[in-house]
């Protein structure tokens, strides 16, 4: 409705109310007799005030049901103090602001959707992954109950497999507690000055049977960045640097080689984690960060990780302020890469 239909309402609503009470008069006047003439003006001053009257009202019923709609989208687009049916564009805005709040609407029901649907696979993830060891650690208990209740002396390889189920119970729990502490802005960094070079070595020297098992060769590039200094949390970057390395031991092919390398970026230390392995299918590389994620998931188990790491890797080095990229292409080798601040 804009003014001029406005002002038509009301204009046939005064004439109406105008045109009844001068048809009222003359038959009076015939019907019973005589009165003033002057009082056949009294109509038209009732004309006028009906018709702005109905202005007023029109405008006050609408305009109130406006404000109801700014109040229900929340003030969305344009903010109009004092709306006036009179203002061409009043309505047109109004039709663009429930346009707007109608697609924000739609992109958080899909975000919903997404969230709920993200929730059922993390739910199923989570169940999986704890059903694992303690169906393992179920099954062990009974073979001990069951020699125990014969006499036979308990075998330490059962003990040495409830001992490593229950480890990785506690991995996953630990992973479950880091992911949400992270997502929930509780993640606690002990920010401290220290040499990068020397905690990839202690990482290296902690990986350094695993690499020995696979043939692989693990190498720093280059000896200018000994020196090199980064401000972070020294114990969650070992993590990383730790998860980085592991990751490309375990999936690359024997007698593979990782490089390690350091780029200095004026006030970052950008920490390259490189390797010559199978590399990571295109589909799969925008997913790997994902919570329970694999690439090859029958592989994967055999690990007995959380399939929480790169989560993890993640959520961390993003507390720190910067960003992971991960690069691969398939029998070629994938590389990793992070920035830290310099020290």
């Amino acid at each position: 409705m804009n003014g001029l239909t406005q002002g038509k309402i009301a204009l046939i609503v005064s004439l109406t109310v105008l045109f009844s009470q001068w048809f009222a008069m003359v038959y009076i006047y015939y019907a019973i007799g005589e009165f003033q003439k002057f009082l056949f003006i009294l109509p038209l001053l009732a004309c006028v005030i009906v018709y702005f009257l109905i202005l007023a009202l029109i405008e006050y019923f609408i305009l109130r049901k406006v404000k109801i709609l700014y109040r229900t989208i929340g003030g969305v687009g344009r903010k109009i103090e004092k709306p006036s049916l009179k203002d061409p564009e009043l309505f047109e805005n109004l039709r663009a602001q429930v346009e707007l709040f109608q697609k924000e609407k739609t992109i958080e029901i899909e975000a919903l959707k997404e969230n709920e649907k993200f929730r059922r696979e993390f739910i199923g993830n989570v169940s999986h992954e704890l059903k694992t060891p303690l169906t393992s650690i179920q099954g062990f208990v009974e073979i001990l109950l069951e020699e125990a209740h014969s006499g036979k002396p308990a075998e330490v390889k059962y003990l040495q497999k409830i001992s490593n189920n229950s480890d990785r119970l506690i991995d996953i729990v630990q992973d479950l507690t880091m992911i949400s502490q992270a997502e929930s802005n509780e993640l606690q960094l002990n920010l401290e000055k220290f040499h990068i070079y020397e905690l990839v070595l202690t990482v290296i020297d902690a990986l350094e049977e695993l690499a020995k098992e696979k043939r692989t060769v693990v190498e720093v590039r280059d000896l200018n960045h000994i020196s090199y200094q980064v401000i972070a949390d020294k114990q969650k970057i070992y993590q990383v640097i730790y998860n980085l390395l592991e990751n490309a031991i375990f999936y690359c092919p024997p007698q593979s080689k990782i490089a390690i390398r350091f780029f200095d970026l004026e006030t970052n230390i950008m920490i390259e984690v490189a390797d010559n392995g199978q590399g990571i299918a295109p589909e799969h590389l925008p997913r790997i960060f994902e919570r329970f994620y694999r690439v090859d998931p029958n592989r994967s188990r055999t690990k007995g990780g959380s399939g929480l790491g790169l989560s993890i890797v993640k959520k961390i080095i993003e507390a720190h302020g910067y960003a992971i990229q991960a690069d691969s292409q398939v029998n070629k080798g994938t590389r990793f890469r992070f920035g830290l601040k310099k020290g």
